[in-house]
């Protein structure tokens, strides 16, 4: 299996990160990945008119981000080092896409610490943002950002009440986002992706900065 990122692009910009087997780098990724996360949010042009094509397929862009999600997975980690559909909240239902198992025992079970993964498509808000854009009219681009960030901030709270458990996952989930220009977008929203930290506990990725960041959990798996 290949363990080299598809087309690091802007994941040059995310920097390395270490994992061990203590929880302590646990606590500290999201909020070390913030100013990397900006920095990778790039204006992007090229991915705009393959988003059009995609938004015209509801179909399609229904089951995007989980078909993106699971390729990167298969890409840079083996299968026994994630789980699909995965149960992380004892006692619960509920079942996130992916979840990562990390080095280390959540010390109650002594299974694996997960790291729930689950992808998120506002496909309506974004598009009436690019169609707005498109037009140049700001007022219906303002209501459609605006939108747009409660739809990331709902997400934000059902993967966070859902499926973060610790001891049993990592103090902190990940969404992701299947397009490039969303998640620029997202990120360029002035304090989102630090409320979204600090209020749900949740990191938002796009495609280069989560094979980036899979591309490090490989490298600590060794």
């Amino acid at each position: 299996m290949d363990a080299s990122p598809r087309g690091p692009g802007r994941g040059q910009a995310v920097r390395t990160i270490r994992y061990r087997s203590s929880p302590e780098p646990f606590q500290s990724i999201p909020r070390r990945l913030i100013p990397t996360l900006r920095d990778a949010a790039a204006p992007v042009a090229g991915d705009v008119g393959d988003l059009k094509k995609v938004l015209s397929n509801v179909k399609t862009s229904g089951i995007l981000g989980e078909v993106q999600l699971a390729n990167l997975l298969e890409q840079l980690l083996t299968p026994d080092q994630y789980e699909v559909n995965a149960r992380t909240k004892p006692g619960s239902a509920a079942h996130v896409e992916f979840a990562i198992k990390m080095p280390g025992r959540d010390g109650t079970s002594g299974a694996s610490v997960l790291l729930p993964i689950d992808a998120k498509f506002p496909q309506t808000d974004y598009h009436n943002l690019q169609l707005a854009l498109d037009a140049g009219d700001k007022p219906a681009a303002a209501a459609a950002r605006k939108a747009l960030v409660s739809a990331i901030k709902t997400f934000a709270k059902d993967i966070s009440s859902k499926y973060l458990a610790p001891p049993h996952t990592t103090d902190f989930g990940i969404m992701f986002l299947p397009v490039e220009g969303l998640f620029a977008e997202v990120v360029r929203q002035p304090g989102l992706i630090e409320s979204l930290q600090r209020d749900h506990k949740v990191i938002v990725t796009g495609p280069t900065t989560l094979s980036a960041i899979l591309h490090s959990l490989q490298m600590g798996f060794r």
